[in-house]
């Protein structure tokens, strides 16, 4: 079941990627550039997975790039100016608004299996995507998600 509901969400960010315009005055980011080991290894503590002997993988998806790296995915603009505003009138109940995250972010809980934070920091956005612990929920992983868009906001601003 976990690897339906991890396709699903590949899935639907894709169709959101396919759906983004390229911007041609952002400059192109690699997100693999974003994340760094130490982030990598704290992800993995929390899931009480072993990050070592992890590398980053960057993976084409729809129009974009993210980068796998561990239990974390990353990726950098996947959302158009319309595609944010209308995350943030959804009134699917597994979305809330997180603040103190860039200038505005959601967190989107998927049974309690996976999560999403998506960020949006100026004109540029970023999510980030990862598989909750066997045993934990969304809600108790929700720290995690917030440490690492944290690290990545400054490198956006």
């Amino acid at each position: 079941m976990r690897q339906i509901l991890i396709s699903l969400v590949l899935t639907s960010l894709l169709h959101t990627a396919a759906a983004a315009q390229t911007r041609s005055d952002a400059k192109a980011l690699k997100p693999c550039a974003l994340l760094t080991p130490e982030l990598v290894k704290e992800v993995g503590k929390a899931s009480k997975k072993s990050a070592d002997g992890a590398t980053p993988t960057e993976l084409k998806i729809g129009a974009g790039v993210a980068c796998q790296w561990g239990e974390i995915m990353l990726q950098v603009d996947p959302l158009t100016r319309v595609g944010w505003e209308q995350l943030g009138k959804k009134a699917d109940k597994t979305w809330e608004s997180v603040s103190g995250v860039g200038d505005e972010a959601y967190f989107h809980n998927i049974s309690d299996m996976v999560g999403e934070l998506f960020v949006r920091v100026g004109p540029r956005t970023f999510g980030v995507l990862i598989d909750i612990p066997s045993g934990s929920t969304a809600a108790a992983f929700k720290p995690t998600f917030i440490t690492v868009a944290k690290a990545i906001v400054p490198k956006l601003r």
